[in-house]
């Protein structure tokens, strides 16, 4: 039995009006950078018309990084997460962190966990508590925090805020770099426990940059860096301006900038909180640390080694059934149905 495809006279009728209206909006895609892989974070509705306005009509000023600026001690945390099981009662959560340390004795790093619990809806606040180190209470109550959805990210990030306020308590004079932002308000991280870093960091002279490798610094596929910019690398773009401008159901602690620190692929949105102008903090890290694609390659060793392994999962498996546990695995009905014509593909 072959496959066929239905007759051309009927799909031209059934589906005239799209095909005509999708010719036409071929049409107005001439001349456009189009990208392929449509990733999620290309796409860009956040920025007000009248942000954008300003944008292209004034353009953005680039800062030169300082490149006389004196290398500092360099300090990177990172988290992961890993779901190992789960049943109708609740899952069981392995988190795991890191810390980079770079310096001019060399590099240290540590590796703290695995930490394993079984959470459930009678024991989710109490674990998450304990994870900030005994909270007696939260500005949440249980349903907040989704058992099957949200608790494993903001487990997550509770063991690397612990993380951070580690090195902001532990390190003096060094350049603190964490994964993702200083945008606070929601869930997993709450506006009075990112201050507290911030305020820990500061008197002992840590300067705080934080690389999202995602961002809303994008509009539609293009950075802002792709805007017309009479400079080279390296640089970095205030954008705390038109942060502060748009609607967000989250508060940025400390400044935005978006840092294009090599000259090859876009930049990255970090957000600062120093003591020491921005343009020193950024030269300081380039004289101390090394980049991958502008990425700070301390940060990028702190994921890697934070990050579980196929061994790992099984040896922590092997230390639940030594605790009495059974796995058992669900039947998937796309293999029965479809393997081994898609393999180990997965939609």
């Amino acid at each position: 039995m072959a496959a066929q495809h239905p007759q051309l006279s009927w799909v031209e009728s059934a589906f005239k009006a799209f095909l005509e209206a999708g010719s036409k909006s071929l049409l107005e895609a001439e001349g456009r950078r189009l990208y392929l892989g449509c990733d999620d974070n290309l796409d860009q509705d956040e920025w007000p018309q009248e942000l954008l306005e300003i944008l292209e009509e004034n353009g953005v000023k680039a800062i030169s990084v300082d490149l006389e600026a004196e290398p500092r001690q360099v300090v990177a945390i990172d988290t992961s997460s890993i779901r190992l099981s789960l049943s109708s009662k609740g899952i069981v959560i392995a988190l795991r962190g890191s810390m980079v340390t770079r310096s001019s004795y060399g590099l240290y790093i540590e590796v703290f966990g695995p930490f394993i619990a079984y959470i459930t809806e009678e024991n989710i606040l109490e674990l998450l508590s304990s994870m900030l180190g005994g909270v007696s209470s939260l500005d949440y109550c249980s349903k907040d925090y989704q058992l099957y959805n949200s608790v494993q990210k903001v487990l997550a990030s509770f063991l690397e805020k612990r993380l951070q306020e580690h090195a902001a308590e532990r390190f003096r004079d060094s350049i603190l770099l964490f994964d993702g932002s200083l945008s606070a308000g929601p869930l997993d991280n709450p506006i009075w426990l990112v201050s507290r870093i911030l305020e820990k960091a500061r008197p002992r002279g840590n300067d705080v940059l934080a690389f999202s490798k995602t961002s809303i610094l994008r509009i539609w596929g293009e950075l802002l860096t792709s805007l017309k910019l009479d400079a080279r690398p390296p640089y970095i773009v205030d954008l705390t301006w038109a942060i502060e401008r748009i609607e967000m159901r989250v508060k940025v602690l400390g400044r935005t900038y978006l840092a294009k620190l090599y000259d090859g692929l876009g930049g990255f949105r970090v957000d600062a909180s120093t003591r020491r102008g921005a343009e020193e903090v950024f030269g300081s890290l380039l004289k101390s640390d090394a980049l991958i694609h502008g990425y700070p390659e301390t940060l990028i060793l702190a994921h890697d080694y934070c990050s579980f392994t196929k061994i790992d999962v099984i040896a922590m498996q092997s230390l639940l059934k030594r605790l009495g546990v059974e796995f058992s695995r669900s039947t998937s009905i796309r293999d029965l149905l479809f393997n081994p014509l898609d393999g180990d593909y997965r939609s």
